[in-house]
């Protein structure tokens, strides 16, 4: 790991946390970038995000779609 700039204290305060588990690939894709442009690895993950081209529905123009399908739950009648 190398050295990396953090932002100044309370720069992030109200601005909403992302959470979720990934496969590690994913997560050494935040972490080169984030050595690599020696910042944290919060804010590689919001340049990455930033980054992204989107389609007209909002998701990012590289995602192959017919990799997810939509599934309806069956919802149980009151």
């Amino acid at each position: 790991m190398t050295d990396r700039t953090r932002r100044r204290p309370g720069a992030a305060k109200g601005n909403p946390v992302v959470y979720g588990h990934v496969v590690p690939q994913a997560k050494d894709v935040v972490s080169m970038t984030a050595d690599a442009l020696g910042i944290s690895q919060a804010q590689a993950i919001e340049a990455i995000l930033l980054s992204l081209s989107l389609d007209g529905d909002g998701v990012p123009s590289t995602i192959d779609r017919s990799q997810f399908h939509r599934e309806e739950l069956p919802i149980p009648a009151a």
